[in-house]
């Protein structure tokens, strides 16, 4: 969950927060770490897999849509610089974003 956290720019409890709905619908499952009994892994489904590979399918759509709009260089820079700012030297240079 901390990784998984991480990864989402989150803090644990909003994390926490956002699964509930997602393993309510079925679409993840948590289970306690084999390695680490106080831990907790997040798998998703197969419900899961099927939403994921169709949200997939619609962000891609939506960046190429995006991209016409405004560019595909400038689309590529935004995305280098929010990359940056979202980098781990940058959080510990400026604290949290």
């Amino acid at each position: 969950m901390t990784e998984l956290a991480h990864a989402m720019v989150l803090d644990r409890s909003a994390l926490a927060r956002n699964i509930k709905p997602l393993e309510r619908d079925g679409f993840l499952v948590q289970r306690p770490d084999c390695d680490d009994g106080r831990s907790r892994r997040v798998e998703l489904t197969s419900a899961g897999r099927a939403k994921l590979t169709e949200a997939n399918r619609l962000w891609r759509k939506a960046q190429s849509q995006f991209e016409q709009v405004y560019g595909e260089e400038r689309a590529a820079a935004l995305r280098v610089a929010l990359s940056e700012i979202y980098s781990d030297e940058f959080i510990e240079a400026f604290g949290q974003p």
